[in-house]
């Protein structure tokens, strides 16, 4: 059905044209059947709520309405079944006058703010409705402007309130920022109004603007006692400022007159962290901790705000040392100061850790489970198997849902060679979050194993909820081809996916990386340049380029400033540490070239790696290094190309 325009009327006895009254009464009859109806919340539709709950303001008044018009209105029965009594149905009378609400049947008050003596006229009444029905169709800013303009016009702040809602709905900060000043101003006494301005001022930057409205609100806070909602809700909006120093600043200023507020110093140690100020954000977090020091979760926070100043790693452990002290059956902090353990390299006295909360705790899978990730990072796949092996003899109760658990058991039977076993794992994953990319492994190692064809079948017996799904069924296909040793058929792939989604930016890395193998250089570098053009921050494309340079010898100044980008975006990233050292071996700088290559190997013991690293270290005279830097790789990746290339051409036998 479509609405008729607001504009169309008829004439009345005098010759000017109004509203049709028979349209006013069935607009308000259909605000308030619709409010009636779906008034259950439970059989509410969620996209229909913002309009349902206007349109039950405007419920009595359309029955009111309704009942004024009925006598120049089309009634109910009016039309081709005929009129009661058996009598012809007749021709709906011009209306004289249009249809108005009753003395105190006005737009109803709400929480929005004080309501205005306003008349509900047809106009308004039209309006409403095309604005609520364009927001549903996806035309927000058109619904935003007509909300915006009704609030100017009759100063009522529920429609503020709603043009907000809408603006916020866009991501349109400009339209909300006009539209919340005005819902502001209509209802300067309604909390919910000012708090709504004041965050769009934070997180616009306008901190000035909004420094009035936060002190007033922190000053209301500490009379009602909700200081700690209140400085909660703060520091979310300043997190949202572009100048986060700045915005530290103010939340600074703000909190100073309340150096006993646990909550006070908490936004302060998170906003300090935010602007860069690690030694400030660690000495707030300390002072948390000692308003409440039986307190883990602040504990915790303490710890990670020390680690990143320069106290680092040690300066962490010494905060969790001390709390574990008092507090020695705390599992949570112990968890964490395991894995500083290990991130430090104290693998035996992480070990140790988590033993002694086990012994405390025999049956707590998060314990067993950190225990065989510790096992199995320090290559003793026969303790890990077992930690995990007891996981999953605990009740379903105790050891809930066993996806992480069956991931880890098919990563160390993948690892062995044991590509059965490992698909089997997966094969049990059959719901929740990590199904999914269980499937998609399980495709590639049931292709590793022999079978691409029932690996590909596998992937497209699959129905795709989101493009974001179908990218990876087709990402994980073309890998199943390039592991089958068919590159070719795997670029057609990506080179077929892409033709239809143009701007889809992971196949475009795809396909860049498949364009690579097949040695198309110009249309791998076309399609880096295009992904790098439209996310400059995407670091693996900037690596990924320089990479492909700098092992083929080309522009190498190029290729290692491609690479420093990528370092700048992610410097920790073992593939991109990698990368730089192998351009800085290429470009006669072997000294340099070990440091990031050991660092890349330390993280991640790849094969690849290993096989820079050796050659670079078989450059500088240091075989025996090299060999056994090999020998470990090839024991964990027999079938590395890159390793097997690098011996074949050093003409090195292990």
């Amino acid at each position: 059905m479509i609405l008729p325009r607001p504009t169309r009327a008829v004439r009345g006895a005098s010759g000017s044209r109004r509203p049709r009254a028979g349209f006013v009464a069935a607009a308000l009859l259909l605000g308030a059947s619709l409010a009636e109806v779906w008034a259950p919340s439970a059989r509410r539709p969620e996209s229909l709520r913002p309009a349902l709950t206007m349109l039950s303001a405007l419920a009595p008044i359309g029955k009111a309405a309704a009942q004024d018009a009925a006598p120049n209105a089309i009634g109910p029965w009016d039309g081709a079944q005929g009129a009661p009594g058996g009598q012809p149905a007749q021709p709906a009378r011009p209306a004289t006058r249009p249809a108005r609400p009753a003395a105190g049947r006005n737009l109803q008050p709400s929480d929005s703010g004080p309501v205005p003596s306003a008349d509900l006229t047809p106009e308004i009444v039209f309006q409403l409705l095309a604005s609520e029905i364009a927001a549903q169709r996806g035309q927000t800013a058109n619904a935003t402007a007509t909300y915006l303009a009704l609030a100017r016009k009759i100063r009522d702040p529920r429609l503020a309130r709603r043009a907000t809602e809408l603006a916020l709905s866009e991501r349109s900060i400009d339209r909300a920022l006009q539209a919340a000043r005005l819902w502001q101003e209509l209802a300067p006494d309604t909390p919910s109004a000012a708090q709504t301005l004041e965050s769009l001022l934070l997180g616009a930057g306008r901190l000035d603007e909004a420094r009035p409205l936060a002190q007033r609100r922190l000053a209301a806070a500490r009379s009602a006692g909700t200081l700690d909602e209140a400085y909660a809700l703060l520091q979310r909006a300043l997190a949202r400022s572009p100048d986060k120093s700045a915005a530290f600043a103010l939340l600074d200023e703000l909190a100073a007159a309340d150096t006993g507020s646990l909550a006070a110093r908490l936004a302060l140690a998170a906003q300090a962290q935010a602007a860069g100020l690690t030694d400030r954000a660690a000495l707030e977090a300390g002072r948390a901790l000692a308003l409440k020091p039986d307190d883990e979760r602040i504990a915790l926070l303490a710890a990670q705000f020390v680690q990143a100043t320069a106290a680092g790693t040690a300066g962490a452990l010494r905060v969790l040392e001390a709390f574990l002290g008092a507090h020695p059956r705390a599992i949570e902090a112990r968890f964490q100061y395991a894995r500083l353990l290990a991130s430090a390299g104290r693998a035996d006295d992480a070990r140790r850790t988590l033993e002694a909360a086990l012994a405390e705790q025999p049956d707590n899978p998060s314990v067993l489970f950190t225990l065989a990730q510790l096992a199995w990072q320090n290559r003793q796949p026969e303790a890990a198997t077992a930690y995990l092996t007891r996981i999953l003899a605990l009740p379903a109760a105790v050891a809930g849902d066993h996806a992480a658990t069956y991931l880890l058991l098919a990563q160390i039977a993948e690892e062995r060679r044991d590509l059965p076993q490992a698909i089997a794992w997966l094969e049990r994953i059959v719901e929740g979050e990590q199904a999914r990319q269980a499937l998609l492994r399980r495709a590639v190692l049931i292709a590793r194993n022999g079978a691409p064809d029932a690996a590909r079948a596998l992937l497209r017996g699959v129905t795709a909820g989101s493009a974001r799904e179908q990218t990876q069924l087709i990402a994980a296909e073309a890998q199943v081809l390039r592991e089958a040793g068919r590159p070719t058929d795997a670029f057609a792939l990506l080179d077929q996916a892409l033709a239809s989604q143009p701007d889809n930016l992971d196949l475009l890395y795809d396909h860049a990386m498949a364009a690579e193998r097949l040695e198309r250089l110009d249309t791998m570098e076309a399609s880096l340049r295009r992904l790098i053009r439209a996310r400059p921050d995407h670091a693996h494309a900037h690596n990924a380029l320089g990479y492909s340079l700098a092992d083929r010898g080309l522009r190498l100044e190029e290729a290692q400033a491609l690479i420093e980008r990528a370092l700048q975006l992610a410097p920790d990233d073992p593939h991109i540490l990698d990368s730089m050292g192998w351009v800085l071996f290429k470009r006669g700088q072997a000294e340099r070239a070990v440091e990031y290559l050991r660092r890349a190997y330390t993280i991640s013991p790849d094969a690849e790696v290993a096989a820079h690293l050796g050659e670079v270290l078989w450059t500088l005279g240091r075989l025996d290094e090299a060999r056994r830097l090999w020998a470990e790789a090839r024991e964990r990746e027999p079938d590395n190309r890159t390793l097997k290339d690098t011996l074949a051409r050093l003409n090195v036998a292990l």
